[in-house]
C-alpha cells in the first residue's frame, strides 16, 4: 500500500474518496499489503485523464457563463471600436459590403475572447483566444457574438483547430492592418540590408494617419472604462489632475540594432562571402534601445536620428523593445485620500527616445476628452523640466493643465527674466529680491542649508513674486484653485503681472512706490533698488504691469509652489500613483505587462492593441476593489492620521520620507544637510 500511496502523491483516504463507487472489498482500507490488479485499473479510471481532456491536450474546456460573455460583449461595443473599424475600412477602400467572401470569424468577436482572457489573467495570445471561440462558448453566446457553431461529427481534430485559429488571426490582423503605423514583414529575421531598406521606404505621412488611428482606438477603450464607474465616482471632482510616464515594453524577438551603425553593418554583410556565415538579424525595424539610468535617455524629435544603442554588446544596460506612455487619474485637492480610483485615462505606445516630450501632450489632450476639467499635470524630469516650451509646456496650457515637476539641477535659480522680472523656478520675482532668497533651492539640493531654513527662505520669498493682474474673464481661462495660488487667475499664455509693491494688497514696499491707500497696515519686506532714477529702471518698476509669456520662462509655472510643503506633497503622491500603476501592471500574477510571451504578437501596432485590452482589464479591477472598499468602509479617513509601517518606522524611505528612527520629517530633496541652521532672525528689513 506505501506505494500505491506515493505514486499518486494522496493519503489513501484522499484517493478512496475518488472512488465513492467502487465496491467495498475493492477500497483502500481493506486492500492486503499485495495489491490486486483490479485496484490499479480503478485507480486509473477514477482519476487518469478523460477523453475530454485528451482531445483538448491539457486544456480548459469549461463553458464561459454568458452573463460573462454578455458582459464583455457590450462594453466593447460600448467603446465605439467596432464603429471604429468598420469608417477605417471604407476610408481605405476595404467596405466588406462591395462583396467578396463573408469573413468566418468578426473581429468584434475577437475583441470578446481577448477579453475574457485577460478577466481569467491568461496569456494573451490568439491560440487561446482561437480555443476559447471554438470550445468555450454556450450556443447561446455563439449566436450573439456571430460565430459558427463547430461541427464534431465525423469532423477530424486537427484540422478543425487550425481552421479556427487561422480565421481567428485573420480577423485579429484585419483590424490591426486597419491601424498599424509600421507595416512590415514580421515572420523572420531580416539582413541589416532589409531593415534598412523598410526604413528607406516608410510613409512618413502614413505613420502620422495610422498613429493617431491607434491611438484613438486605445482612447475608446480606456473611455469605455473611465465611464464605467458610477457618475457619483467620476464627479468625486470636477477637475481631472494626471501624473504620466513611460514604462519599458519588452517585444517577442530581443534582437536590436543601431541606426548610428546600420550602414557600417550592411558594408559588412556585402563584404560577407554568404549569409550562412552571419548570425541572424532583427525582425522588428521599427523599435529602439530602452536605457534603465536616466542619463542615458534622450527625447529625439521626428527627423532626428535616435542614436542610444548600447557600445558594446551583452550591455545590460539596455534592452531592446517599445515604451508604454501611462496617464493615471490623481488628486491634487486632497492627495492621497483616494476620493477615487487611480485609473488609467489614457496611454499609448512609442519607440524608446523618439518624441517623448510629443507623446505626452497626446496623453494629455486624450485625457482632456473625459469631460473634466483639466487641472495639474504631473511629470518628472523627463518631461516639463526637459523638452523645449512648444513640444509640451505650450500644448499643455492651452489644454488647460498646469504643470507640476521637479526641475533639473542646472535650472534652479535665476534662468533669465523680462522686462526686469528675474525667472526662479517658474515665477517672476522683483529685481532686487535679497540673493540668498533666489538661490535658497540650489543652496539646499547642494546640502548648504537644512529643511528648516529652505522652507522659511521659501515663505520669504513668496512677498517678493509679482502679483496676477485682473480675472479670469472667461470659462476657458486657467483657474488656480484655492491652494494653488490662492486668489490668482491666469489665462493660457499670455499673463499680465505687476511689482509686489503695488495694488490693493501690496506685499511689499518700496520708495517707487506709492502704498494703496486702501491697503492694510501691516508689516512688509521692504526693498532698496540701487537707483531711483527712472532712465536706468526697467519696466516692472516704471509701468502698472506687464505682460509675460509663461511659454517662455525656461522653468514652467507650477501649481504649486516649488519646494514647498503643498507641492512636495502632491508631487510625491502623484509619483507614486504612476509608479503604483506601473508596477500593478507588470505583476505576474495579474496584467504581466513586463512578460512578453504572454502577448506572443509581432509589431508595434498588434503590442497595443494587446495592451490596451490588459488596461481596460487593469481598470476594471481598479474600480471593482475600489467600490467594494467603499461599500465596505475601508477607504482611508483624510482626518486620520496614518500609522506607519514597520518597513517605515525601521528603514527610511524616500517616498514616505521616513528616516527609519519614526521621525517622518526626512528633507524632501537632496542629502541631509549638515549646516548648522540660521539663527532666527529674519534675513530682511521689516517696515510697516
Amino acid at each position: 500500500m506505501p506505494e500505491i500511496g506515493s505514486r499518486l502523491g494522496r493519503s489513501l483516504g484522499e484517493v478512496a474518496a475518488y472512488m465513492p463507487d467502487m465496491p467495498h472489498k475493492y477500497r483502500f482500507t481493506d486492500i492486503p499489503a499485495a495489491p490486486h490488479p483490479r485496484v490499479l485499473d480503478t485507480c486509473t479510471d477514477a482519476i487518469g485523464p478523460s477523453s475530454a481532456e485528451i482531445s483538448a491536450r491539457g486544456s480548459n474546456y469549461d463553458v464561459i457563463a454568458d452573463d460573462a460573455v454578455l458582459l464583455a460583449h457590450r462594453r466593447v461595443h460600448a467603446s465605439g471600436i467596432d464603429q471604429l473599424l468598420d469608417d477605417w475600412a471604407k476610408a481605405d477602400g476595404r467596405d466588406h459590403s462591395l462583396g467578396g467572401r463573408p469573413h468566418a470569424i468578426p473581429t468584434h468577436a475577437v475583441f470578446v475572447a481577448l477579453m475574457l482572457l485577460t478577466r481569467e489573467k491568461k496569456a494573451l495570445n490568439l491560440t487561446l483566444a482561437a480555443h476559447l471561440l471554438q470550445h468555450r462558448l454556450s450556443p447561446q453566446s455563439r449566436d450573439l457574438l456571430g460565430i459558427p457553431h463547430p461541427h464534431t461529427t465525423f469532423t477530424a481534430v486537427t484540422p478543425k483547430h487550425n481552421k479556427w485559429y487561422t480565421n481567428t488571426v485573420r480577423a485579429f490582423r484585419r483590424a490591426v492592418s486597419l491601424m498599424d503605423p509600421y507595416p512590415q514583414e514580421r515572420y523572420t529575421s531580416k539582413t541589416y540590408a532589409q531593415i534598412q531598406a523598410i526604413l528607406e521606404r516608410h510613409d512618413v505621412e502614413r505613420e502620422k494617419l495610422y498613429k493617431a488611428r491607434l491611438d484613438e482606438f486605445t482612447r475608446r477603450l480606456v473611455h469605455m472604462t473611465f465611464m464605467s464607474q458610477p457618475r457619483w465616482v467620476r464627479r468625486a471632482s470636477n477637475t481631472l489632475d494626471v501624473s504620466f510616464d513611460q514604462t519599458y515594453i519588452p517585444l517577442p524577438n530581443s534582437k536590436g540594432y543601431s541606426r548610428k551603425n546600420l550602414p557600417e553593418r550592411v558594408s559588412d554583410e556585402q563584404r560577407a562571402e554568404s549569409l550562412g556565415t552571419l548570425s541572424p538579424g532583427p525582425v522588428e525595424a521599427h523599435a529602439g534601445w530602452h536605457a534603465r539610468s536616466n542619463d542615458n535617455r534622450r527625447d529625439f524629435q521626428r527627423g532626428e536620428l535616435n542614436t542610444v544603442a548600447p557600445e558594446r554588446a551583452g550591455s545590460t544596460e539596455y534592452t531592446w523593445g517599445l515604451e508604454a506612455n501611462l496617464a493615471v487619474r490623481v488628486d491634487s485637492d486632497s492627495p492621497g485620500s483616494q476620493r477615487f480610483p487611480a485609473l488609467i485615462v489614457a496611454a499609448s505606445l512609442s519607440i524608446p527616445n523618439m518624441e517623448v516630450a510629443e507623446e505626452a501632450s497626446r496623453l494629455l489632450e486624450s485625457a482632456s476628452l473625459l469631460g473634466l476639467i483639466p487641472s495639474v499635470a504631473d511629470a518628472d524630469m523627463q518631461y516639463f523640466a526637459n523638452a523645449r516650451p512648444e513640444r509640451l509646456l505650450e500644448p499643455a496650457l492651452k489644454l488647460g493643465f498646469t504643470p507640476s515637476t521637479e526641475y533639473r539641477k542646472d535650472r534652479l535659480g535665476i534662468r533669465g527674466g523680462a522686462h526686469g522680472l528675474l525667472f526662479v523656478e517658474g515665477d517672476g520675482y522683483c529685481p532686487h529680491t535679497p540673493q540668498a532668497l533666489l538661490t535658497c533651492s540650489l543652496d539646499y539640493r547642494e546640502g548648504r542649508i537644512d529643511a528648516p531654513t529652505y522652507h522659511r527662505r521659501l515663505e520669504e520669498r513668496r512677498a517678493y513674486r509679482a502679483h496676477v493682474k485682473g480675472k479670469a474673464k472667461a470659462p476657458q481661462d486657467r483657474i488656480i484653485k484655492t491652494g494653488k495660488r490662492t486668489g490668482q487667475s491666469v489665462t493660457s499664455l499670455p499673463v499680465f503681472v505687476r511689482c509686489p509693491a503695488i495694488g490693493p494688497s501690496p506685499t511689499v514696499t518700496c520708495p517707487l512706490r506709492e502704498m494703496f491707500m486702501g491697503a492694510a497696515e501691516k508689516s512688509r519686506p521692504h526693498v532698496e533698488p540701487e537707483t531711483l532714477e527712472a532712465e536706468f529702471l526697467d519696466k516692472i518698476c516704471t509701468q502698472h504691469s506687464v505682460s509675460i509669456n509663461l511659454a517662455e520662462m525656461v522653468n514652467p509655472a507650477q501649481a504649486f509652489d516649488y519646494g514647498s510643503k503643498e507641492w512636495d506633497e502632491f508631487h510625491s503622491h502623484a509619483r507614486n500613483t504612476i509608479e503604483s500603476a506601473n508596477q500593478q501592471l507588470k505583476d505576474p500574477a495579474a496584467e504581466a505587462l513586463e512578460d512578453a510571451a504572454r502577448r506572443r504578437v509581432r509589431g508595434p501596432a498588434a503590442a497595443q492593441v494587446m495592451i490596451s485590452f490588459l488596461i481596460v482589464n487593469y481598470n476594471l479591477r481598479k474600480i471593482a476593489a475600489w467600490l467594494d472598499d467603499h461599500a465596505r468602509g475601508r477607504l482611508p479617513d483624510p482626518a486620520k492620521q496614518k500609522t506607519l509601517r514597520r518597513r517605515d518606522r525601521v528603514w527610511a524611505n524616500r517616498y514616505t520620507k521616513t528616516t527609519g528612527s519614526g521621525d517622518p520629517t526626512i528633507p524632501p530633496r537632496g542629502p541631509q544637510a549638515t549646516a548648522a541652521p540660521e539663527p532666527d532672525a529674519s534675513l530682511i528689513p521689516m517696515r510697516t
